[in-house]
């Protein structure tokens, strides 16, 4: 009788040990969903902001660009704010001046600007300025992770003219 009540007590605790690594695993489990929905919903919220950073900042951009910029007759030594627009069209100097403060400098662009982002502007057709053909301005993206297009038109030698700005990051 003995014997047979040694086997009925292993025969529990074998069954409490299975429940046990079941309420772990449930545990583990449970965590998982919790952690994977806690990331999905804050990675929801990194990419909406990320995009609302690269619309306002591709609207900063344009609103220079499609200004005078400061002062009227801004250089590449005293700008402050850079504009390509006189008299109402895309003026040649200071897209001249514009791209080559680009690739001169191109972290004080995005200064000036006042961005965090990368951008570079591209063109309807190639503009000849000079003996020099401009086809884009700015650091084109390699690895984007999010990238924002903005366009805008104007007039380039009494001709309609699209300007692309690309804002990324």
């Amino acid at each position: 009788a003995r014997h047979f009540r040694y086997v009925i007590t292993m025969k529990n605790k074998r069954a409490q040990g299975w429940g046990f690594d079941l309420a772990i695993a449930a545990i583990i489990f449970s965590l998982g969903i919790v952690a994977f929905y806690l990331f999905s919903i804050n990675s929801r919220n990194e990419t909406a902001e990320s995009f609302d950073n690269l619309r306002y900042e591709s609207g900063v951009i344009a609103g220079s660009l499609f200004s005078e910029g400061a002062p009227d007759s801004w250089t590449e030594a005293n700008v402050i704010r850079i504009g390509l627009i006189s008299q109402g069209q895309l003026n040649e100097t200071k897209l001249a001046r514009f791209n080559s403060l680009a690739i001169s400098d191109y972290q004080r662009t995005k200064s000036l600007f006042r961005i965090t982002s990368n951008y570079y502007i591209s063109f309807s057709e190639n503009l000849s300025i000079g003996n020099q053909t401009i086809e884009v301005i700015g650091s084109q993206p390699v690895e984007a992770q999010n990238l924002l297009k903005v366009t805008r038109l104007t007039s380039y030698n009494n001709k309609p003219i699209v300007l692309y700005i690309y804002s990324w990051d």
